[in-house]
C-alpha cells in the first residue's frame, strides 16, 4: 500500500553507537515511531543552592554543568511488517527480537569482543583490559545531536506470535548526558558533539532574547 503523496516526511529519531575513535557507528537504532513526548530533567547538584566556604566570595564558587536526564518511551510494533511477509522475512521469523536486542545491547558489553580479547591474550597478541560500553549519541533532529549514556532501561513485551516472538512492545529509556570527566575521556568527535550542542542551545537562547526584545514595548510599562 502506497502512502498518501501529500503526507509530510517525518524525521526519525535515532541512537547511534560508536565503538572507537573512528566516527563510524557500529550500531544504529532508528526509532520506528517517534515518542509522543520526551521528559527532560536537569540535576543541578552542587550548582543549586551551593554556598561558598567561609570567607570566600560568591564569585569563587565554580559553576558546574547540570546533568540532563531524558526519558524516552518507544512504541515497537511489527504489525505493519507482518502485513507484508514476503518483504519482511526476518520479522516473520523473529518478530521484534532484533530491535529489542539492539536496545538491550546498549547496556551490555560485547560478549564476542570480550571472548576475542581473551583469546588474543592467551596466545600473547593482546593484553586484557576492562571492557567498557560503547559511546552512544542521541539524534533528535538537526538541533539535538547529543552524546548520552543509558542510565536505565525497561522493556514491556505486550503481544507475541505463534513462536512466542514479541510483536508488540514498549521500551522506556533513561538517557543521561555525559559528565565533564567522561567527555575528557571520550573520543574527540564525541566531546565535539557535546560542545556543538551547548553552543546551539546558547544561540537559540540568544534568538529568543532578540525576539523578546522586539516585544518589550508592549510588555514594559514605559
Amino acid at each position: 500500500m502506497s502512502e498518501f503523496p501529500g503526507r509530510p516526511r517525518v524525521t526519525k529519531g535515532a541512537l547511534l553507537v560508536f565503538g572507537s575513535v573512528v566516527p563510524v557507528p557500529v550500531q544504529m537504532i532508528v526509532f520506528p515511531l517517534n515518542p509522543d513526548s520526551m521528559a527532560r530533567r536537569f540535576d543541578l547538584g552542587q550548582a543549586a543552592g551551593a554556598k561558598p566556604p567561609a570567607g570566600a566570595g560568591e564569585s569563587q564558587t565554580p559553576a558546574t554543568t547540570p546533568v540532563e536526564t531524558l526519558t524516552v518511551s518507544l512504541a515497537l510494533d511489527a504489525a505493519d511488517r507482518l502485513e507484508h511477509p514476503d518483504a519482511n522475512p526476518i520479522t516473520v521469523v523473529s518478530g521484534l527480537l532484533p530491535v529489542i536486542s539492539a536496545i538491550e545491547q546498549l547496556v551490555h558489553p560485547s560478549t564476542v569482543l570480550a571472548k576475542l580479547t581473551k583469546l588474543q591474550a592467551e596466545i600473547g597478541l593482546a593484553v586484557i583490559t576492562p571492557q567498557g560500553l560503547n559511546w552512544t549519541v542521541l539524534v533528535w533532529g538537526a538541533g539535538r545531536v547529543l552524546p548520552v549514556k543509558v542510565a536505565g532501561l525497561s522493556v514491556t513485551e505486550q503481544a507475541f506470535d505463534a513462536r512466542l516472538n514479541p510483536i508488540s512492545a514498549r521500551a522506556e529509556l533513561q538517557l543521561a548526558t555525559l559528565s565533564q570527566d567522561e567527555l575528557r575521556a571520550a573520543p574527540v568527535f564525541i566531546s565535539a558533539l557535546a560542545d556543538v550542542h551547548a553552543v546551539a542551545r546558547e544561540v537559540f537562547s540568544a534568538v529568543n532574547t532578540a525576539q523578546s526584545a522586539a516585544q518589550a514595548p508592549s510588555v514594559l510599562p514605559l
